[in-house]
């Protein structure tokens, strides 16, 4: 008998996993952004600064429903604005 998965609930999850890697980067460019205004380097600044609007903007942006009709599928949707899932 096969497994059925609820696609609309793995999605869910896979969003969450996504948003919670996305967090993590974001929480990493703080930190650059502090030292790029302690340098006062405002190139850096607006480089991160538009990187940060990037990786806000990946719930809203990134498909995880075309193209996805399966569980494997579905994990190996990633985004490339991420580090690479081990």
């Amino acid at each position: 008998m096969p497994i059925n998965v609820n696609m609309t609930k793995a999605r869910t999850i896979q969003m969450d996993a996504i948003r919670a890697e996305r967090n993590k980067e974001l929480a990493a460019k703080d930190i650059t952004f502090m030292r790029a205004v302690e340098d006062a380097d405002t190139d850096a600044q607006a480089t991160i600064k538009a990187e940060k609007q990037v990786l806000r903007d990946l719930p809203a942006t990134f498909d995880i429903t075309t193209d996805v009709d399966t569980p494997e599928e579905l994990k190996a949707k990633w985004p490339t604005e991420l580090p690479a899932r081990e």
